[in-house]
């Protein structure tokens, strides 16, 4: 059955391959390849690609004469490329890189005129899309607005060279798995050791062959591509997780900035899962768990992006809609999710979720705050009696208020993504007593700085060095209006001054890095454990 599944794949791609020698091409085409794909796929067990199919054909019409523009429909069947990709990921190295290529996107900074054009005109014959710059400042800029897929600069440039101009990328670039390729003239063992010495990830030298440098990067891209899937992928459930998030938050942020295109953030909690994993065992809880993403899945629609959260807690963005229509698809989804029969031996129970949807909108500062509003829904979900739908309203704010000695709220500072999912999805499956738990992440201390005042017990894990300002900066700015809230100093710092002055600055705790999860949630307890007995209360 494998070799009809990888001959079925390759069908495909090869259709869609054909397509893009073409600007446009009609709605019927699209119906007709997804309709073969919807009745083919079910017959050689591929039951959740026909599904996939299935829900994307309700939003076509066989009849329909609609053009569809290559970047439009490009950008719609994506979320079916990707599945074909992850489903058989041994035998679409070839072709998925050539589908990729048509959207690769390299950026290169050269001050050499004639040798930007002859590059831009070889790579441009290949399909990438080529961005120049011949300034560090330019290239910098044009980083951060289009993220290009590869990097390459010039190791001689006249205000200097390539190396130093590779770290006003190399951080970010290495957070995003983008590849960064040094070019010279010169072709030393010597200057090939300086660049391998840094965070390049090849060395070329000129002139350049075009055909190995293609290769190279459709090598560097699929690897890449690989590894992200690894990352960015849930194994249980198969859906995105936390890394995932941080980045499609930053592409929801600016897709709004730039296009004003609504969306609605959910946050799904499974009601009583302890109970189920106590009851049941683990292996059972684990097929819930399962169960609930495939019904999103299912029951979603191809631009919309299902991520677990952590635990027993799952994220739908669900793009171009308002909050009352999230809420109409949620509460059909919770009213499926409601029917599904979980079975344990000879055993059978239903279970269901809990719900709060916020919407993105001019007076939301930064997507990271729909989290804090998602939860504040959910939170007032769980209070009405858990199984329910709502819609993030500013009075939820006031929640806290009278029920602050129940909640416990963990702000993540750290600028670094991977710290940040690490922490967070293992506080996540931690108790901290019958405490109700919300954690938050900052990837800068000034956006940690915006939020609004959190009641109830407080626990900041503060990273010593953030992008923006030190830690201790923050830290002292905590204090001048806030000596409740407890902060624990993350630093690689070992120097005994530097932990004092943390301490003097009024850190309650630190931890120096490396440092173990088990030993972070164990200081977050004896914090709590203090508060409890009377400190900041």
């Amino acid at each position: 059955m494998k070799k009809y599944q990888q001959r079925f794949f390759n069908n495909i791609i090869k259709k869609i391959n054909g397509w893009r020698n073409f600007s446009a091409i009609k709605e019927q085409e699209i119906f007709t390849l997804l309709h073969s794909i919807k009745g083919t796929a079910a017959s050689i067990e591929l039951t959740e690609l026909s599904d996939v199919a299935d829900l994307m054909l309700k939003d076509l019409h066989s009849d329909s004469e609609k053009v569809w523009d290559q970047s439009v429909w490009s950008k719609w069947i994506q979320p079916l490329i990707l599945f074909i990709e992850f489903e058989n990921e041994d035998g679409l190295e070839e072709t998925t890189g050539r589908i990729e290529k048509s959207h690769t996107t390299l950026l290169i900074l050269e001050d050499d005129v004639e040798f930007l054009n002859f590059f831009r005109e070889n790579m441009e014959d290949k399909g990438y899309h080529i961005l120049v710059a011949s300034q560090e400042k330019r290239a910098l800029r044009i980083f951060y607005d289009e993220q290009p897929d590869v990097i390459l600069i010039d190791y001689y440039l006249n205000n200097l060279n390539g190396l130093e101009a590779m770290k006003l990328f190399s951080k970010q670039a290495s957070s995003l798995l983008t590849p960064i390729m040094i070019i010279s003239g010169e072709s030393t063992n010597q200057l090939a050791k300086k660049v391998y010495a840094t965070e390049a990830n090849d060395f070329l030298t000129k002139p350049l062959n075009f055909q190995v440098l293609d290769a190279m990067i459709q090598n560097r891209l699929n690897h890449g591509r690989a590894l992200k899937k690894q990352i960015t992928t849930d194994k249980l459930t198969k859906v995105y997780n936390r890394t995932y998030l941080e980045e499609l938050m930053e592409v929801k942020q600016r897709e709004y900035t730039r296009e004003a295109i609504s969306f609605c953030f959910t946050i799904i909690d499974l009601d009583d899962f302890k109970y189920v994993n106590d009851t049941y065992g683990h292996v059972v809880g684990d097929q819930v768990l399962v169960s609930l993403t495939d019904l999103l899945k299912k029951l979603t629609r191809a631009e919309d992006a299902v991520i677990r959260y952590g635990g027993e807690e799952f994220i739908i963005f669900f793009s171009g809609i308002r909050s009352y229509q999230a809420k109409k698809r949620m509460d059909d989804i919770l009213a499926h999710f409601r029917l599904i029969e979980h079975s344990s031996g000879n055993s059978t129970f239903q279970i269901s979720f809990t719900a709060g949807i916020a919407q993105m909108s001019d007076q939301v500062s930064h997507v990271q705050d729909l989290i804090n509003h998602a939860d504040l829904a959910l939170y007032k979900g769980k209070k009405k009696g858990k199984g329910n739908i709502q819609i993030y309203q500013p009075d939820d704010e006031d929640i806290f208020e009278t029920n602050s000695s129940n909640h416990l709220q963990i702000s993540i500072v750290d600028d670094d993504p991977i710290i940040r999912a690490m922490l967070q999805e293992n506080l996540m499956s931690s108790t901290f007593g019958d405490l109700e738990v919300t954690i938050t992440s900052y990837e800068s201390g000034e956006k940690f700085l915006a939020k609004p005042k959190t009641n109830g017990y407080h626990v900041v894990l503060l990273d010593g060095v953030l992008g923006d300002m030190d830690g201790l900066e923050v830290l002292h700015k905590i204090r001048k209006t806030d000596q409740k809230t407890a902060v624990i100093m993350v630093t690689g710092r070992q120097k005994d001054q530097d932990v004092i002055n943390a301490l003097n600055a009024g850190a309650d705790d630190y931890v120096t890095k490396p440092f173990s999860s088990a030993e972070m949630v164990a200081r977050i307890q004896r914090i709590i454990e203090r508060q409890l007995g009377g400190k900041h209360r």
